[in-house]
């Protein structure tokens, strides 16, 4: 059994949050402080999602194993027990008609459907193994947003306990004037209000920071092991460049995860189609039959070996209903892939701009926390001076600047993040370096 203990970010951070519940480790250790890195390396756990995709790639295994099977070899061993009551003049008159017959009989040609079959369950694994490239991908943004989250909640907390811890002094002070008549009740109601609203609030962020890392849990396919501590993560991604639009979309056109496995079934789907179309072509098989009789007849042969060439004539309307359901299998993975072009290309462009809407927004909270930073100086002189009473509206102020700043960061190295999962790329921590 372990304890999982908070880190001692200061004092009052310490004594404000929860303590986490036991949770037994069932098949690996659970690190007390946890890396950026770390956690994108779950990404590759056995969650659901994953299970699903490996799902879908053993279907389409399956019908790789279908069409093989069109061309297999049949191999089958055929008994009888039989009494009868023979003609007169048969050559032998033994009532015991028993046998066994040993059956081979292989498919050597179907003109084209076990081809097209098999080129389809191709085509279908393929689609499937990128789709679950893609599922990892989505895994790990959503990793690395869940840990942002829990990283920006702490930040949050730290915030509102010094804006809390501050009002509350402003009330007592408050009191204490009231008291000897210098406020009245209405003044000193009015701060207790106050001081009511910013202790919800700081509530609230309490419970955020608890709600948030049991979100990150999930996502690392580790419910219930809340993480304690987590390393703040240096980003590269705030001084990448931004490419142009055309460029990254000739890229996502190219190389996206989504428009490579809807191709692959459209292909898939095309080839499908071929295979109903010959359903009800010829079929040329070879087969070869041993028997051992207990009664001989002059018609019943010891062993057989030839070439059967089988015509359908008519099949029912079986083979014209098959082609019908790939026809329209085929419209949907045709729809699919202009679907997928069409979100593509509007959510690449979103996310495009958002970066340089984040990267011009980071501008204005450097600038904010520089000036926060000089208020808070101001303050603090004007304190040792005797002329400010405390200093917590000032620190209240830079720890928001400070957060807002790191909420800004967080979200153009998410978003650098999914525009490289559109492009393709592979979303891990190699351009993520850990700090403190």
């Amino acid at each position: 059994m372990k304890y999982f203990k908070f880190p001692k970010r200061q004092s009052v951070l310490a004594c404000g949050l929860f303590a986490i519940a036991i949770v037994a480790v069932a098949d690996e250790e659970f690190p007390d402080t946890i890396s950026l890195n770390y956690a994108l390396q779950r990404a590759e756990s056995n969650h659901p999602d994953i299970q699903q995709a490996q799902a879908a790639i053993a279907l389409a295994e399956s019908e790789q194993l279908d069409a093989e099977a069109l061309t297999g070899t049949n191999v089958s061993l055929q008994g009888r027990l039989r009494y009868i009551e023979p003609y007169n003049t048969d050559f032998d008159n033994t009532r015991n008609d028993s046998g066994v017959s040993f059956l081979v009989d292989k498919n050597l040609y179907d003109f084209g459907r076990s081809e097209s079959a098999g080129r389809a369950a191709d085509l279908a694994i393929s689609g499937e193994r990128i789709a679950l490239a893609s599922t990892r991908n989505q895994r790990r943004l959503d990793i690395m947003r869940r840990y942002f989250d829990v990283l920006l909640a702490d930040m949050a907390f730290l915030r509102d306990d010094e804006d809390m811890a501050t009002a509350y002094v402003t009330l007592d002070k408050a009191r204490d004037r009231r008291d000897v008549g210098q406020l009245s009740d209405v003044e000193v109601l009015e701060l207790e209000n106050r001081y009511q609203q910013v202790r919800i609030r700081r509530y609230r962020s309490d419970n955020q920071q608890r709600s948030t890392r049991a979100a990150l849990a999930i996502a690392m396919n580790q419910p219930g092991h809340l993480p304690a501590t987590l390393e703040k993560p240096v980003l590269p991604s705030l001084s990448r460049k931004v490419l142009e639009f055309e460029e990254i979309q000739k890229i996502i056109n190219k190389d996206n995860p989504a428009v490579r496995a809807a191709q692959a079934r459209l292909q898939a789907a095309q080839s499908r189609l071929q295979a109903a179309r010959a359903d009800d072509g010829p079929v040329l098989s070879g087969e070869l039959t041993f028997n051992e009789d207990n009664r001989a007849i002059g018609s019943r042969e010891k062993a057989r070996i030839g070439l059967v060439l089988n015509v359908p004539l008519s099949t029912g309307g079986r083979t014209r209903a098959l082609i019908a359901r790939q026809q329209a299998e085929l419209t949907r993975a045709r729809a699919e892939l202009a679907r997928q072009k069409i979100l593509l290309e509007q959510q690449a462009l979103d996310i495009w701009l958002e970066i340089s809407n984040l990267k011009a927004q980071r501008q204005q909270a450097i600038a904010q926390l520089d000036y926060r930073e000089l208020y808070l100086d101001q303050r603090r002189a004007l304190y040792e001076l005797e002329t400010e009473t405390d200093l917590g509206d000032a620190m209240v102020q830079i720890s928001e600047a400070q957060r807002f700043l790191k909420q800004t960061e967080f979200d153009i190295a998410y978003r650098w993040a999914q525009l490289d999962a559109l492009m393709g790329k592979k979303v891990y921590s190699t351009a993520l370096q850990q700090g403190k």
